[in-house]
């Protein structure tokens, strides 16, 4: 038999010594009602979750977790070697403690849980406080009757003194302490925090004790995003800065579309005391927030571009065409950006800009692209998808796509109209000399005049048949001008639809914004459900051969994803400047 080594034995006692310790004494009762009041102050990174034994029974509950043992790489797992490991040390725990796993997780989870992480001067990894607060001591009480035997095998690991507050604490070789009373537990690395958090437990705190409630980033992010989550985390972001030489990166990015999403947030994160999140949960909805500190205004004027400036109209909703899939909008100063360049990139990447705008001469003769260009085409560009039609086919491609379009919102509409139909005739010629390649007859491009707006498209001489057509036949360009909005989609219909929504007046309520969003992302369920229905077998076709599993096995794998599809209403993410700060918010609804 293999014998572990010295080490080894020693490991797996101390191990034993933080499980059990964690769960075996009882004492007086104390409650907190935020952990954050009782965790030692300067903290880098806090996280709290509040509640999550509900969840955890509904999930216990849910047909998803009734599910896993028909599942075959289930099955799998628990038949090789790691699995029935697996699945003897979680019958061993059972056993000791007399409740399953999920009781087990209930009861830990049912009241408070937090991590707070400090930094150590002279090392990497931070030094660590963690608090457990159950609602009720009885059940932390039979755990705890369960594994007092334990401790009595591994006494030799501990030794005990008494902190603030006569609570006992028990020390493992000077490394991890551990406190308790009733309904709480208290673990951390040092001596000094164990007694910081004790002595903010205990209420005899002397003034130089402080929580980390008290420090003023943290009170920013509480007053911009509130206490009371299922989970919130917070970093603290001049901690970390400091440790990074006084900011998170370089001032100037070497990466245009990155400075371009993101390049803003960015330096408003450099400005902010804090970064903070929250994660929100309720029968129908989730909410996903995340928040910094701080006005874009505060930031300098070069940065300006990149936000949705105040006082005028932001990214605004996506286009409500028949079906929408989904899609998004950008809402950027884009030739502001582009004037400011140097100011906000890496003078690496310079070079590239003047290559592009060479070429682009060559389609655009005597246009510049910084001051001619841009400034034309407006602050606002929006993507949507939606169901396509193939009226023009007599038959379907083999792989469905959805339609497509990009809706310039035009800063000087006549001057862009002309530019963007020079560029749409451009790439209408250029796939037309790669028709032969793509197996397709040449688009003839024609017109219309749809409800006084003329609509430019791609045609095929003859429909094309057939029922597994080429990919590209998903698509029949088409563009126009609606008012101060340019149209280029992937097919007429679409096309029609949004000339549709755009000649439709819009109104504006009296109430004010709370945000001004320069990002949104949104996508629907259903209809995103019916596409990957009409492909449904080629995704079956896909999950046997490359995946190796049954036909009735990828015909249950796509039904279950189409289910869970389907039962998403909606799916939004948005970002934007708010009174105090900042905010990148995904919302999840369900049916």
């Amino acid at each position: 038999m293999h014998r572990k080594s010295p080490l080894a034995r020693r490991c797996i006692r101390q191990f034993l010594v933080v499980i059990t310790t964690l769960v075996a004494t009882s004492v007086a009762r104390s409650a907190d009602t935020n952990l954050a009041t009782s965790t030692p102050s300067g903290a880098v990174f806090f996280a709290e979750i509040s509640g999550l034994d509900a969840w955890i029974d509904k999930l216990q509950h849910s047909e998803l977790v009734k599910s896993l043992p028909s599942n075959p790489q289930v099955q799998a797992f628990y038949a090789s070697p790691q699995g029935r490991k697996a699945d003897a040390g979680r019958k061993a725990i059972e056993n000791q403690l007399g409740m399953d796993l999920w009781k087990l997780a209930k009861t830990a989870f049912s009241g408070r849980v937090s991590v707070a992480l400090y930094p150590h001067d002279g090392r990497k990894e931070p030094d660590a406080v963690i608090a457990v607060q159950v609602k009720e001591a009885a059940e932390l009480d039979k755990i705890r009757e369960r594994v007092a035997p334990l401790l009595t095998l591994i006494e030799d690991q501990i030794s005990q003194t008494t902190g603030p507050g006569n609570v006992p604490v028990r020390s493992i070789d000077g490394k991890v302490f551990i406190a308790e009373r009733d309904n709480w537990i208290v673990a951390a690395s040092t001596s000094e925090l164990m007694n910081r958090a004790l002595a903010l437990r205990s209420g005899t705190v002397e003034e130089s004790v402080k929580s980390l409630a008290q420090d003023a980033p943290f009170v920013a992010m509480t007053k911009q995003l509130g206490s009371e989550h299922l989970v919130r985390s917070y970093v603290n972001l001049e901690l970390v800065a400091q440790g990074m030489g006084g900011r998170l990166g370089p001032e100037k990015l070497d990466n245009p579309g990155v400075s371009l999403l993101l390049g803003g947030l960015y330096e408003l994160a450099n400005h902010s005391p804090f970064f903070g999140s929250t994660l929100d949960l309720d029968s129908q909805r989730l909410v996903f927030a995340h928040s910094i500190a701080g006005k874009p205004e505060s930031i300098g004027e070069k940065y300006a571009p990149l936000f949705a400036a105040d006082g005028k109209p932001d990214a605004g909703s996506l286009p409500n065409v028949p079906g929408l899939i989904g899609g998004w909008i950008l809402h950027r100063d884009f030739a502001g950006w582009y004037k400011r360049r140097e100011e906000l990139l890496d003078a690496k990447v310079l070079p590239e800009f003047d290559k592009f705008e060479a070429g682009l001469a060559n389609l655009l003769p005597g246009e510049d692209y910084g001051t001619d260009i841009l400034p034309s085409l407006g602050n606002k560009l929006t993507f949507v998808a939606a169901p396509q039609d193939y009226s023009h086919l007599n038959g379907k491609p083999g792989l469905q796509l959805p339609g497509f379009a990009l809706v310039w919102e035009l800063g000087k509409p006549d001057e862009a109209e002309q530019t963007l139909n020079l560029l749409f005739q451009t790439i209408a010629t250029i796939s037309n000399l790669n028709a032969g390649q793509q197996g397709r007859q040449p688009w003839v491009l024609s017109s219309e005049n749809y409800k006084d707006v003329q609509i430019q498209f791609g045609k095929y001489g003859q429909k094309p048949k057939g029922d597994r057509l080429p990919i590209v036949f998903n698509f029949m360009p088409a563009a126009a001008r609606v008012r101060d909005k340019y149209v280029m989609a992937s097919s007429v219909n679409l096309c029609r639809h949004l000339v549709d929504v755009y000649l439709t007046p819009t109104t504006t309520t009296a109430t004010a914004k709370l945000t001004r969003n320069d990002f949104l992302f949104e996508l629907t369920g259903e209809s995103l459900a019916n596409i990957l229905e009409a492909n449904r077998g080629m995704l079956e076709a896909r999950s046997v051969a490359q995946e190796g599993k049954s036909s009735d096995q990828a015909q249950a794998d796509v039904t279950t994803l189409l289910q869970l599809v389907r039962a998403v209403r909606t799916l939004r993410l948005t970002s934007g400047a708010e009174s105090d700060g900042y905010r990148v918010q995904l919302e999840a609804v369900w049916k």
